[in-house]
């Protein structure tokens, strides 16, 4: 079941991540029955395209090269937190400070909240704090687990994976957790959704037969379409800032790496190619820049590299180990 897979890269240091699958081509996009109505916003950002043939540059670190704030996951205190730091790595601090595992932060358009999910109450639920990590309030409160936060592009939205309903689902809420609502009702496992940059599409995964590919959907759940179709799986998508592409995380080629995609499927390109594990990507709002996890110094810490797949550098260095990465408005 796939909310299992979630939970164990989730929790990365107490559970090994469990996937396997066999390498095989990039299969053409299925289409679902109903197709969604997008209407794409024009691009804020620019966005570099990808190349075919992409040489990353030696892996080294590199600190001084990121602007803004970047909130992640990390147990290097014994157990998961989140901390923030500056782009150049100074100004750790540790927002949580909590016995309990806390994860997967994400930041709100306006970067004066901080969502993130916790097991602080009994299970994992969505809770919300302010920038600086001061009064954290829980958001839902339902049987199952609720994790995975994704703000809406007008911070007035969170989208959601749940399983109180004893299935993997998409779920919507208000910013305050009120008018909770599943958006997929779907048998098959959901997970980890990503707004569109207009916030009329909601991208996540969805495994049939436990072969996990990206799907998109209208932001009431309509106009489910297949945006990748392959045995990989694929999963953990990222819609970039301009609206052009979404970054994913795939099992394809017997370990996991980035690619990225046009969000209607075309164009699938591995970004990273590394033997190691590399995992969620996340986007720079200029859209030049992905942030990402990666376990090719023996542990997971934090990398970025260029919206091409160039110049991917090490941000961390810490025996702990480093996930889920957020970047600041």
């Amino acid at each position: 079941m796939y909310h299992k897979l979630f939970r164990v890269t989730l929790f990365v240091t107490t559970i090994a991540i469990i996937l396997a699958a066999c390498a095989a081509p990039i299969s053409s996009p299925a289409l679902a029955t109903k197709e969604p109505i997008v209407t794409e916003a024009a691009p804020t950002a620019t966005e570099i395209a990808p190349t075919n043939t992409l040489e990353p540059t030696a892996t080294q670190v590199v600190l001084g090269v990121v602007t803004g704030r970047i909130a992640f996951q990390s147990n290097r205190d014994g157990n998961n937190e989140i901390y923030i730091m500056n782009g150049d790595g100074s100004g750790l601090t540790n927002l949580t400070n909590n016995p309990a595992d806390d994860s997967v932060p994400a930041w709100s358009p306006d970067g004066k909240k901080i969502a993130f999910s916790s097991n602080r109450d009994g299970n994992i639920e969505i809770y919300l704090m302010n920038a600086d990590g001061s009064s954290p309030t829980r958001l839902t409160d339902r049987s199952g687990d609720d994790f995975g936060p994704s703000w809406s592009p007008d911070g007035k939205k969170i989208a959601f994976l749940g399983n109180g309903d004893g299935n993997d689902e998409i779920y919507v809420m208000n910013a305050d957790g009120g008018a909770q609502t599943n958006l997929t009702n779907d048998p098959a496992g959901q997970g980890t959704p990503s707004w569109s940059l207009d916030g009329t599409e909601i991208a996540f995964d969805s495994g049939h037969n436990d072969l996990y590919d990206i799907y998109k959907m209208n932001a009431d759940g309509s106009g489910v379409i297949r945006l990748t179709d392959h045995p990989g799986p694929d999963f953990w998508p990222a819609w970039s800032p301009a609206g052009k592409q979404i970054a994913f995380t795939t099992y394809r080629e017997g370990n996991q790496d980035i690619y990225v995609m046009n969000t209607d499927g075309s164009d699938q390109i591995s970004l990273t190619n590394d033997p190691a594990d590399d995992s969620g990507p996340r986007w720079s709002l200029d859209g030049t820049q992905i942030i990402f996890s990666s376990t090719r110094d023996g542990n997971n810490e934090l990398y970025m590299m260029n919206a091409d797949g160039n110049d991917q550098t090490r941000l961390t260095d810490n025996p702990a180990d480093e996930t889920w990465p957020s970047w600041s408005p």
